[in-house]
This record gives C-alpha cells, sequence and structure tokens, in this order.
C-alpha cells in the first residue's frame, strides 16, 4: 500500500465576496481532493463570510479581525496539518489536476513545487499570458539550482503557483516579511532544498483593479506601480535570503541581486525616468542600468520573440525622454484593463 502525503490548501481572502466562492469551488473541483481546505478571512465587510459559511464542513473557516496579508499568512500555515502546503488567493483559481500534479512532483529533496498560471481579467477571461512563463521549455531542477547559485535568485510564480514542503515550512516559519509571505518563502526556498516546476498552467491569476499588486502605499488603486516601494521591499527579501544562507554557510553571489532580476531593472529605470526612484539607487548610471536589463535578459532563456520585445522595451525606457516614457508606462500597465473594456463593449454590441 503507497501512503499518500497529507496536502492542505489555504484559501486567503478579504473582501472578494466576487471572486472567494469560485476560489473555493476550484478546490472542491479537484481530482484529488486535498485533506484539508483552511479559508482564512482577514476581516471582510462585505457578503464574503456568509459565501465561505455556506460552503460548512467542508471547509475549515477562520474568521479574523483585519490584520493584513502578512498577519492572515502567518495565520492560515499554523492551522495546517499537512505535509504539503499550497496557498490560494482568493480571486485566484485552480485548474482540475492541480492538486494531483503538485502531488506527483514531489519527490525526495524537493522544498517547493512550482507551477505556470494563466492570467485573466476580472471576468476570468483569458488575456493569452502566463505567470511567470515557463511554456518554452522544460524546468529541471538542476537547472533551478544552477540559476539560484549564479545569480543568487530564479523564475517563480506569484502565491498561487507554490506548493511548499511542510519540512521546509517547519523550518522558516513563522516569517516577518516586508508585504507577502510568498516573497520571502520563493526567495529563500532554493537554500533548503529543491525545487521541482510544471510548466504547463495549472491554475488561473487574475488582474483586475483591486489586485494588492496595484495598491500604492495608501491603499489606493495605482495603475502605475509604486516602484521605489517595491524595490525597496525586494531589497528586504534579499537581506532575509543572506540571514538565511549565513545561517545554513550557503554563499551568494556577490554584487546587487536586484541586477539580477529583469523585473526590478525595469523597476529601477523606471523609477528613474518618472523621477520616484529609491534613494539608495540615485549613484547608478541610468545606462549601467539599461546594459544589466540586456545581460539579465540574455541569461533568461526566453523564446526569441518575447526576448525581442524585453529588449526593445528596456532600450525605449532608457533612451526615450522622460515625457513618452511616462507614456508608455501608463499604456503597459492599464492594457489590461483597456483591453478588457474593449472586449466588454465588444461583446455588448454582438448581444445587441
Amino acid at each position: 500500500m503507497i501512503l499518500r502525503p497529507k496536502i492542505s490548501v489555504i484559501i486567503t481572502n478579504y473582501n472578494y465576496e466576487e471572486y472567494v466562492g469560485h476560489a473555493i469551488e476550484s478546490v472542491l473541483s479537484q481530482t484529488r481532493l486535498p485533506d484539508e481546505i483552511i479559508v482564512v478571512d482577514d476581516g471582510s465587510t462585505d457578503s464574503s463570510r456568509d459565501i465561505i459559511r455556506s460552503y460548512g464542513e467542508r471547509v475549515q473557516a477562520v474568521f479574523q479581525s483585519n490584520q493584513g496579508i502578512k498577519s492572515v499568512t502567518n495565520t492560515a500555515y499554523g492551522r495546517t496539518t499537512g505535509e504539503i502546503v499550497m496557498y490560494l488567493d482568493s480571486d485566484d483559481s485552480f485548474y482540475p489536476m492541480a492538486v494531483e500534479r503538485v502531488e506527483k512532483a514531489f519527490g525526495p529533496g524537493i522544498v517547493k513545487v512550482q507551477f505556470d498560471l494563466d492570467v485573466v481579467d476580472e471576468r476570468g477571461r483569458r488575456l493569452g499570458r502566463r505567470m511567470p512563463d515557463f511554456s518554452h521549455r522544460t524546468v529541471t531542477e538542476a537547472e533551478v539550482a544552477r540559476e539560484f547559485n549564479e545569480t543568487g535568485t530564479y523564475r517563480w510564480p506569484v502565491t498561487s503557483g507554490n506548493a511548499y514542503s511542510r519540512g521546509f515550512l517547519k523550518q522558516v516559519m513563522p516569517i516577518n516579511s516586508p508585504v507577502s509571505l510568498d516573497g520571502v518563502l520563493n526567495t529563500i526556498a532554493p537554500l533548503y532544498g529543491g525545487i521541482a516546476t510544471i510548466s504547463d498552467p495549472q491554475g488561473q491569476y487574475r488582474v483586475h483593479q483591486r489586485n494588492n499588486s496595484r495598491m500604492n502605499s495608501s491603499g489606493k488603486v495605482a495603475f502605475i506601480p509604486d516602484f521605489a516601494s517595491r524595490i525597496r521591499y525586494r531589497k528586504q527579501e534579499f537581506d532575509i535570503l543572506r540571514e538565511h544562507a549565513a545561517r545554513l554557510g550557503h554563499e551568494l553571489p556577490s554584487g546587487d541581486l536586484l541586477d539580477n532580476e529583469l523585473v526590478f531593472v525595469n523597476y529601477r529605470i523606471m523609477a528613474r525616468k518618472l523621477s520616484r526612484e529609491d534613494e539608495s539607487d540615485r549613484n547608478r548610471s541610468l545606462f549601467d542600468l539599461g546594459a544589466k536589463g540586456i545581460i539579465a535578459i540574455g541569461r533568461g532563456r526566453f523564446r526569441w520573440s518575447v526576448a525581442l520585445k524585453h529588449v526593445i522595451w528596456i532600450s525605449s525606457m532608457t533612451l526615450l525622454p522622460a515625457w513618452l516614457v511616462r507614456r508608455l508606462i501608463e499604456i503597459r500597465f492599464s492594457r489590461t484593463q483597456w483591453w478588457s473594456n474593449v472586449r466588454g463593449r465588444l461583446g455588448g454590441l454582438s448581444c445587441g
């Protein structure tokens, strides 16, 4: 008889009454049902709690006062008993075989299984993108380890695209993360063991106006992200990485690890052009940042068409005047909402 590992799925929610039911249903519809489904509501003021209660004993409901994402993820973990723990944001969802595929991907020495997510709009319509997009190649455990040892980082998905071993979590939890738990967990995971990657999507990541990533430091929706804050948070996550590496006797690459992450090279360039950069970045040359971006693109092993788009974007951000860069940034970070509105209008016309 083969013993199956116990699997816990945690769904975290705050005022997502329009989405939380869909997230719960996606977990209850798995081909391999989790052994426990824990739904933590962080003080919602809409009808979320009534929706969660409607599932009765099929889920373990935890209702707490509003304490923020850092608290809710630690609270949720404390309720789990599974050997594998999966987090699902309540505005995202899993495809039916997600838990089954994750279970099969775990093996000796694996501390995390990660997978692609299809990007959808607020109505669940696919936008033709993946997060983070492993579609062009098979990513092996050895390749992730090599990339991490060379750069101090690797490509990983947002919260809903990760599953962690309890052995790993027991060593590092609770975590005092600068923002959400997944940033730190994904950053330090390669120090503790292997990372297995499922290249095809096992769920959906929903982009809408109330995503946490769209909120500025005042809690208001901002189409242009607060790049400086994101850079500061990422630096804090790398500080935590260095602490864990020192504790484990693991030598990290020298230099600024943010230079190895294309996203954050982009953020630094855009922050400079918008005159909103982090104070500690003011001594960086714009052309040096642009060069670091090109190097990161080459290291990323993108499809040639994707790599070309990245090169064009980095070059444009570096060379074009600030007023034009601002306009391009506005277009880029509002394109999902714009395209969703266009599709809604076209759908309305076809029904008229």
